[in-house]
């Protein structure tokens, strides 16, 4: 009799432990998938931001573009050395201004990018300390 009550013991524990397993292994594999999915929403939001950042340098490479011609122009009809000078400095002022400004701006949509992107890795990082501290936790008990 204490043969076959060990047995049963043994049994039940085996069986314990491979549906405990089996649960772990379910997890992990939700926990996996959780992941890849965060990683391609990070991945998506960063190649969005990135676009929008390609926009707009393009488009103020356009306008800058756009101001040298005339600004070329207007430097044709001069009438003296000074003037040449003096219209040359205005605009290199003005075109520097508005790079920094330009830059400033790229500058803020590039950290809002990389912010917004790393949203769901961050939340799947909290998710996965939540589900290790419930574990052991759990281990503990």
């Amino acid at each position: 009799m204490k043969d076959q009550f060990n047995a049963q013991n043994i049994e039940q524990n085996v069986k314990n432990m491979f549906e405990q397993s089996s649960k772990n292994m379910e997890d992990i594999t939700a926990m996996s998938k959780e992941n890849f999915e965060a990683f391609v929403q990070a991945m998506t939001i960063a190649s969005k931001g990135m676009e929008e950042v390609m926009a707009e340098i393009m488009a103020f490479s356009k306008q800058q573009a756009d101001e040298f011609a005339n600004v070329t122009k207007e430097a044709s009809s001069v009438k003296n050395v000074e003037d040449f000078v003096n219209h040359q400095s205005e605009f290199t002022k003005h075109a520097f201004e508005a790079y920094v400004e330009e830059m400033t701006k790229v500058g803020d949509m590039m950290i809002s990018n990389a912010k917004e992107a790393m949203e769901p890795i961050s939340a799947r990082m909290n998710a996965m300390n939540d589900h290790m501290n419930s574990a052991m936790a759990q281990a503990k008990a």
